[in-house]
């Protein structure tokens, strides 16, 4: 019975040593780096500083912010252009122009701000190589394949006639130098 016994044990402890050394398989591995390695490099998406021309009154005579005084009716366009800096695969942008918001006067409550673009190839507004763009028909203004191209925007300012309100009569100030226009990246994918 005694052997028996040891018999049994010897197996047990066997076994149990054949599924421990289960566990702790041997394995091998092996990795390589990517040759040559990799460096990214993001694009770029800039407006460059504008260029800008007068301040028109509706009737195209030169407003002068400085002395001229504008009333309800009237409406105020100026025409800035900017070199478009669009460097990058698949770089779409979307354009707005607003009136910064840090000065609130009763003058500025009563101004509505809006824009007309255009992509040209060249610095002169001659009427060649350039394509108005449109962001109500989509969010696309221009691409990567306008680098280089300028970007002209035409803002107006309108004080619009309507109903007695009188909270802008007498000498209020509205900064119109604070009209940004945004190119803003869209999603292209």
């Amino acid at each position: 019975m005694k052997t028996a016994l040891k018999a049994a044990l010897a197996a047990t402890a066997g076994g149990g040593l054949l599924l421990g050394g289960a566990g702790s398989l041997a394995y091998w591995t092996d990795d390589e780096e990517l040759q040559p390695e990799t460096d990214l490099v993001s694009g770029t998406l800039d407006l460059g500083a504008p260029t800008c021309g007068d301040w028109l009154l509706d009737d195209a005579s030169t407003f002068t912010p400085a002395t001229d005084r504008i009333v309800p009716g009237d409406s105020l366009t100026r025409t800035c252009q900017f070199l478009i800096t669009g460097v990058g695969d698949h770089l779409e942008a979307a354009l707005s122009a607003d009136l910064a918001t840090a000065q609130d006067s009763a003058l500025e409550d009563e101004l509505t701000v809006s824009a007309a673009y255009e992509i040209d190839t060249d610095a002169t507004d001659d009427d060649t190589n350039e394509t108005s763009v449109d962001p109500e028909a989509g969010p696309v203004a221009f691409t990567d394949a306008d680098n280089g191209s300028y970007l002209r925007a035409t803002v107006s300012v309108a004080f619009a006639f309507g109903t007695e309100d009188n909270d802008s009569n007498g000498g209020v100030t509205a900064t119109l130098d604070d009209i940004v226009v945004t190119a803003t990246q869209t999603d292209s994918h």
